[in-house]
């Protein structure tokens, strides 16, 4: 019997010799990169306005605009002001769930170590005003983790709260540049595409 290793070089040749396409193909791929499948040869660029908020926390809100200029200018189609055509967001809302429940001693009852903190958006582009919105993301969501604080055992409320409007900061700046991926079609983790309703989830965890 033939070693593998040989017996490998035999097969790689006869694909090479069936499908001289596909190394060249292979080549492209490694040098290039992606390309976004809503990229197009004229280089529109364009610019973000949030029209509607929903949520208390106006930064927040600012956050994912911040995030939909990230994802834009690193592909090359930001354009600064809120003109058209723009892409339009829409904040929905935050949400918090408790994790690590555990008996807390000191209160005799449950106590969470830590808290889910989430944003939901979608977004849209409009090319002109009046125009019909086109490409419509659906609702995401994305979230960040943190750690409830304790100072010798008790828990800290002047911290907590400073943690979590950073956590809802920057999972709202992680959905702004989910939301502008799922908009020019760029490739991302299989999370970072799962609407709202699927209950997707991006996560980070925050040092307490």
């Amino acid at each position: 019997m033939a070693p593998s290793g040989a017996f490998g070089r035999r097969r790689l040749g006869v694909h090479g010799l069936r499908c001289p396409a596909t190394v060249a193909l292979m080549a492209l791929v490694t040098a290039c990169g992606y390309q976004a499948v809503y990229a197009d040869g004229a280089g529109e660029r364009l610019h973000v306005k949030v029209v509607r908020n929903l949520v208390v926390d106006a930064v927040a809100a600012d956050e994912v605009a911040a995030g939909v200029r990230d994802e834009l200018a690193t592909g090359g189609w930001l354009e600064a002001g809120e003109t058209f055509p723009r892409v339009e967001v829409e904040v929905l809302r935050g949400d918090e769930a408790s994790e690590g429940i555990g008996v807390d001693v000191a209160r005799t009852g449950p106590a969470a170590r830590s808290t889910d903190v989430g944003l939901s958006a979608r977004a849209w582009i409009v090319r002109s005003a009046g125009a019909a919105p086109e490409r419509d993301t659906g609702d995401m969501r994305a979230e960040d983790t943190v750690a409830v604080d304790m100072t010798a055992g008790v828990e800290n409320p002047t911290a907590d709260a400073i943690h979590h409007a950073d956590a809802l900061r920057a999972a709202a700046r992680r959905l702004g540049r989910m939301l502008a991926k799922r908009l020019v079609g760029a490739p991302g983790p299989s999370e970072d595409g799962v609407p709202a309703r699927g209950r997707g989830m991006v996560r980070s965890t925050l040092p307490p």
